[in-house]
C-alpha cells in the first residue's frame, strides 16, 4: 500500500530535500506527483523505478519510452498532458498505456471510458520521459495547426496569398491607365489624381470627426467596471484565465513579465501563463531557467520569498514554439492557444504592465455582455510619454485613438480594429473563429474585422494597459512600418470577394469599412503628393493653378484648412480632459508627425511586395526609465479621465481656439495669394463658402467640446 508518508520517503531517498510543496493538506497521494511536477520540482529517475517496484509495476526508461510510443495524438493533449498519460498500443481488447503518476485513481477510471472498458496494461515511467513523448507528437502537430488552421479552414481569410489575380490585374491595369494618360496628357492625368484624392478626403474626414465626437461621449458597449464590482466577485468561482505572452530576443523584458503577473489581482493558481519563446532564442531561454521557467530558480526577481516565487511560477508554463518557414507573433499565439486551459484568454506583450484588477473586470464585463460579445479591448497608452518628442506625439496618437476614435466606431457600428495587446477573448469562439493569422504581420487587426464579418461584437473595457514608448526614431519608423504593411494584409484579405462582404456586414458597415479602415491604411500613403503640392505652390505661385478649378478649389481649402485643424483640435481633447496642458500646444505639431507616419506607411508598402510575412522586430527596454528590476507604478483610470477643475481652463481652451483661427488665417492668407485668386469674391465672408463650412465645423466642436468639459471638467 502506498500512501503519502511512503512517497515522501522516497523523495528524501533520492535527494529531494524540499519537501515544502508536498506538506500541505490539500496534497495527497493522488496529486502528489503532479504537485511535484506543477512546482518544477526535479525528481531523479530512481524515484519512478522504486515507485513502480512497490506497486509491482514494469518500468520504462526514457528511451525505451521514446522507442516504442506512436498514439500519443490518440488521447487529448490536454488529458495527457495534465495526467502524465500516454497511449504506447491499442489493440481491440487491450491498450498498453504508460504513466508517470500511477497513483492517479480519477485519470485512470476517466482513461478506461475513454478507450471503452479495454483492458489496460500499465507501466510507469520518469515525467521527463512522459512529458518529452507527449512533446514530441503534439510539436509537430501543433506546429502544422498553428501554421495552416485558418487557410485550410477558410484561405480567403488567410493572408498566405497577399493579391487575389483580379486585384493584381486591377493593380496593373489602373497603374497603365494612369501611365499612359501622364504620357498623352500630363496636366490631365495629374488633375483626374489630384481631384479623386480630394474627394476621397472630403468623403473621410468629416466621418472621422463626427465618429470622434461620438466617442467623447464613450461606447455604448463600453464596458464600465467599477471598484465596488471588482470586489463583489467570489474569488473561488472564478474561471481559469490564459494569458498568451509571446517573446522573442527579450530577454530584458523576462523578469519585467513574472514581476507584472504578480501584481496581477487574480488567484495566481487560477491562471495559466503561457510564455511562449521561439526555439533558436538561447539568449532568453538562458535567462528563462535562470528565473526558474523550467528547472530550479537562480534567480528571484523581487524581494519574494524562494517560497512565494515557486508559488507563483506554478501558474507559468514555458512553450518552446518550433521553428516553421515563417517567425511570427501570430503563429505563436495560435501554438500557445492549442494549449490553453482558460475559460477566457489573453495577450500581452513582454512590455506591457496591465492595471492589477484587469482580469477581473474583464470576467465581470463578460459576464454582463450576450454571448456574442466575443473580444474585449483594454485601453492602451505610455508610461514614458514624455520622454522625448516622439513618446510625447505616440502618446498623443495613442490617448485620442484608444480613449475616443475606437470608442466612437464603436457608437457607430463599424468594424473595430483591434490593438496588438490587451485583447481579452472567449476562448472558445476564438478558437471558432481560426485564431490568429500567422501570415498577417496586424493580425490583431485582422480579427477585429473578422469578428465584425461573423456580425459578433467587440466592446471597449475601462481597463488600461501601459506600454513602452517607441522612444528611437528608426526602432518607431520599423514597427509602424510594420503596422501599414499588416493593415494593407488586412484590406486586401477582407476585399478579395467584396460582394461577400456586403452580404456579410451589410452595406452600411461596408461603407464604414472602406472609409475608416481603409482611409486610415491609404491617407498616409497619398498625403506627401498633397504636401508637395501646398509647399510648391507656396514657393512657386501659379505653378498649379490649372488644378484649382470650382468646385476643386473650395475642397482643396476645406481639406488643406478645416481638416488639418480639426484633427489637431481633437488630439488636443485628451491632454485638456487630463489638464496635461503642457502637451495641448504640441498638438500644433503634430504634422510633422504625420510626415513620420507617412515615411513608415510608404516603408511598409513597399516592404509587402519584397518581405511581406516579415516580422520586424520591434526592440524593448530601450527606455532611459526602464530598469531590469523596475515595476512601472500603475496610474489609476480616474487619474485618466475627465473629472475635478482646473483653474483656467476656460482661458487655456479659449487660447487654443484662437490660436487655431489666427493659424487658418495666416494660412488662408497665404494660400490664396500663391493662388492669385480674386480679393473681391473671397474678401466676403458670405460669399465665401470655405470660410462658411469652417465656421461650422469650429462651432460645432466647440459647442460639444464646451457641453462635454462643463459636465466634468469644469465641475467639483
Amino acid at each position: 500500500m502506498v500512501n503519502k508518508d511512503t512517497l515522501v520517503l522516497l523523495l528524501k531517498r533520492n535527494g529531494v530535500s524540499d519537501l515544502k510543496v508536498v506538506e500541505g493538506i490539500e496534497v495527497t497521494e493522488e496529486n502528489f506527483i503532479f504537485a511535484l511536477n506543477q512546482n518544477k520540482i526535479k525528481v531523479d529517475e530512481h524515484f519512478f523505478i522504486e515507485l513502480a517496484s512497490i506497486l509491482d509495476l514494469p518500468f520504462l526508461s526514457k528511451k525505451e519510452v521514446q522507442d516504442r510510443f506512436n498514439l500519443a495524438a490518440a488521447l487529448p493533449y490536454r488529458f495527457q498532458k495534465e495526467n502524465l498519460i500516454l497511449p504506447l498500443e491499442v489493440t481491440d481488447d487491450r491498450a498498453t498505456i504508460v504513466t508517470a503518476n500511477p497513483l492517479n485513481k480519477s485519470a485512470l477510471k476517466l482513461l478506461r471510458t475513454l478507450l471503452r472498458n479495454k483492458r489496460i496494461e500499465l507501466y510507469v515511467a520518469s515525467i521527463e520521459a512522459v512529458e518529452g513523448a507527449i512533446e514530441k507528437v503534439y510539436r509537430d502537430i501543433h506546429r502544422n495547426r498553428a501554421l495552416w488552421d485558418l487557410y485550410y479552414r477558410n484561405p480567403d481569410e488567410s493572408a498566405y496569398q497577399v493579391l487575389y489575380p483580379w486585384q493584381r490585374y486591377l493593380v496593373i491595369v489602373s497603374s497603365l491607365l494612369m501611365l499612359v494618360l501622364a504620357i498623352i496628357n500630363y496636366p490631365a492625368s495629374f488633375i483626374l489624381a489630384f481631384s479623386l484624392i480630394n474627394m476621397m478626403y472630403i468623403f473621410v474626414n468629416p466621418l472621422k470627426f463626427y465618429i470622434s465626437f461620438k466617442g467623447l461621449y464613450g461606447s455604448h458597449r463600453t464596458r464600465n467596471i467599477t471598484k465596488e464590482d471588482v470586489e463583489n466577485l467570489d474569488e473561488d468561482s472564478l474561471p481559469i484565465y490564459t494569458i498568451l505572452v509571446p517573446v522573442y530576443k527579450e530577454a530584458k523584458m523576462l523578469p519585467n513579465i513574472l514581476l507584472n503577473i504578480l501584481n496581477m489581482d487574480y488567484p495566481k493558481e487560477k491562471l495559466d501563463v503561457k510564455i511562449l519563446i521561439e526555439e533558436g532564442d538561447e539568449e532568453t531561454l538562458k535567462v528563462a531557467e535562470k528565473l526558474g521557467l523550467f528547472g530550479e530558480p537562480e534567480v528571484i526577481p523581487s524581494n519574494m520569498s524562494k517560497e512565494e516565487y515557486r508559488r507563483l511560477l506554478r501558474a507559468f508554463d514555458l512553450i518552446i514554439v518550433p521553428e516553421a518557414d515563417i517567425r511570427t507573433k501570430p503563429r505563436a499565439c495560435n501554438y500557445g492557444l492549442l494549449r490553453a486551459r482558460g475559460q477566457y484568454c489573453v495577450i500581452y506583450d513582454a512590455e506591457d504592465n496591465p492595471e492589477p484588477d484587469q482580469l477581473k473586470k474583464a470576467v465581470v464585463a463578460f459576464s454582463r455582455t450576450e454571448k456574442d460579445c466575443v473580444c474585449l479591448q483594454s485601453r492602451l497608452n505610455f508610461y514614458n510619454p514624455n520622454e522625448n518628442i516622439l513618446t510625447k506625439w505616440f502618446s498623443l496618437e495613442y490617448s485620442y485613438w484608444y480613449d475616443y476614435y475606437l470608442e466612437g466606431l464603436d457608437r457607430v457600428d463599424a468594424p473595430i480594429p483591434l490593438g496588438g495587446t490587451s485583447n481579452h477573448f472567449r476562448t472558445k469562439q476564438l478558437r471558432e473563429l481560426g485564431s490568429w493569422d500567422p501570415y498577417n504581420v496586424t493580425e490583431d487587426a485582422d480579427l477585429g474585422i473578422r469578428i465584425s464579418r461573423r456580425n459578433l461584437k467587440t466592446a471597449m473595457l475601462n481597463s488600461y494597459t501601459y506600454e513602452e514608448a517607441n522612444s528611437r526614431l528608426w526602432n518607431w519608423i520599423r514597427q509602424r512600418s510594420r503596422w501599414y504593411k499588416g493593415h494593407i494584409q488586412t484590406y486586401l484579405v477582407h476585399m478579395r470577394h467584396p460582394k461577400r462582404l456586403i452580404s456579410e456586414m451589410g452595406l452600411r458597415k461596408f461603407l464604414l469599412f472602406q472609409l475608416t479602415f481603409g482611409g486610415n491604411i491609404f491617407l498616409p500613403l497619398i498625403n506627401p503628393l498633397l504636401w508637395a503640392v501646398t509647399i510648391l505652390t507656396l514657393l512657386v505661385p501659379g505653378i498649379f493653378d490649372f488644378l484649382f478649378f470650382y468646385p476643386i478649389i473650395y475642397i482643396c481649402m476645406f481639406n488643406l484648412l478645416v481638416g488639418n485643424l480639426v484633427q489637431i483640435l481633437l488630439y488636443m481633447v485628451p491632454s485638456i480632459s487630463r489638464k496635461s496642458y503642457s502637451q495641448v500646444l504640441l498638438a500644433f505639431t503634430m504634422p510633422i508627425y504625420w510626415v513620420l507616419i507617412s515615411i513608415g506607411a510608404w516603408r511598409g508598402a513597399l516592404q509587402l511586395i519584397t518581405k511581406p510575412f516579415y516580422w520586424e522586430k520591434t526592440s524593448h527596454g530601450i527606455s532611459k526609465d526602464f530598469t531590469d528590476d523596475k515595476t512601472v507604478e500603475t496610474r489609476k483610470l480616474e487619474d485618466l479621465s475627465l473629472r475635478t477643475g482646473q483653474n483656467g481652463s476656460k482661458k487655456l481652451l479659449a487660447l487654443y481656439i484662437l490660436g487655431g483661427i489666427v493659424f487658418t488665417k495666416v494660412f488662408y492668407d497665404l494660400f490664396t495669394r500663391s493662388l492669385n485668386l480674386s480679393n473681391r469674391f473671397w474678401s466676403t465672408p458670405l460669399t465665401n463658402p470655405l470660410l462658411l463650412l469652417w465656421a461650422v465645423i469650429i462651432a460645432f466642436f466647440c459647442v460639444e467640446l464646451l457641453v462635454l468639459l462643463k459636465k466634468s471638467v469644469f465641475s467639483s
